[in-house]
């Protein structure tokens, strides 16, 4: 069976560097923007199960991705 589709490595590290200078860099606004955008991916993961749509399921992806990068920039101030 094949794996899931991967988004780019590179893509993903540009995405989580323009989060980073949003954010200044401060690996404490990040921290609560990663916890902001959880909550967030949470509510259309809930919105997209409970009435399964192309839209909810576009929102979904779009809250996903948007904490993939915070998750990332986190990451990067962090040291990690």
């Amino acid at each position: 069976m094949p794996s899931a589709p991967r988004e780019d490595t590179g893509a993903l590290d540009a995405n989580a560097r323009r989060v980073l200078a949003a954010n200044g860099g401060d690996p404490l606004r990040l921290e609560a923007l990663v916890r902001n955008l959880q909550q967030l991916r949470d509510e259309a993961d809930r919105v997209a199960f409970d009435e399964p749509s192309p839209d909810a399921l576009r929102e979904y992806r779009r809250a996903d991705r948007e904490l993939a990068d915070a998750k990332r920039a986190f990451a990067l101030a962090s040291g990690h």
